[in-house]
C-alpha cells in the first residue's frame, strides 16, 4: 500500500501529458513558464521576520528539467500535483529543486477557463542566522 501512495507522488516525465495522478496540470498551457518574484520575507533565528526587496524573474523549464535563474540553472529534483480534499483549490504543483528550494504553485483560475497564470511561493530553508526566505511567485506560459 505504501508503494502505491509513493508512486502517485513521483514526478511525471516532461513529455508525459497523460491524465494520470502524476501528470502536471501546468503542462497543457506549456512546458516553459516565465515567473517573477515579489517581496521577500526573511525570518531570522531571533524570531523576527522582515520584508525585503525580492523582485527577480526566472524561467521554470519543465522541458529541460531545470529552473533558469539569473545566478544560474538549478535542476528540478521532482515535481508533482497535490490535491487537498475539500479545498477550493483544484490542485497545487510542488517543484523541489536540487538546491533545496521549493516552489509551490496554484492556478489563479482553478478551472483555467479565464487564465493560465499560476501563483504561489518560492521558499528556501536555511541553517544560519537566517532560517527561512520566502518570496511570492507568479508564472505565466512562456511566449
Amino acid at each position: 500500500m505504501a508503494v502505491a501512495a509513493a508512486a502517485s507522488l513521483s514526478a511525471a516525465a516532461p513529455g508525459d501529458r497523460s491524465n494520470g495522478t502524476s501528470s502536471n496540470p501546468m503542462w497543457p498551457a506549456g512546458l516553459r513558464w516565465d515567473c517573477a518574484t515579489a517581496a521577500k520575507i526573511v525570518c531570522e533565528r531571533d524570531g523576527s521576520c522582515k520584508v525585503a526587496k525580492g523582485d527577480a524573474s526566472f524561467l521554470l523549464n519543465y522541458d529541460s528539467n531545470n529552473v533558469e535563474f539569473a545566478s544560474g540553472d538549478v535542476r528540478i529534483k521532482r515535481h508533482y500535483q497535490q490535491t487537498v480534499q475539500g479545498s477550493p483549490l483544484q490542485s497545487e504543483v510542488k517543484v523541489e529543486l536540487a538546491d533545496n528550494r521549493v516552489i509551490w504553485l496554484t492556478a489563479v483560475d482553478a478551472s483555467r477557463t479565464y487564465s493560465d497564470a499560476w501563483v504561489g511561493a518560492l521558499t528556501e530553508l536555511k541553517g544560519g542566522a537566517v532560517l527561512l526566505e520566502s518570496q511570492g511567485v507568479y508564472c505565466i506560459p512562456h511566449k
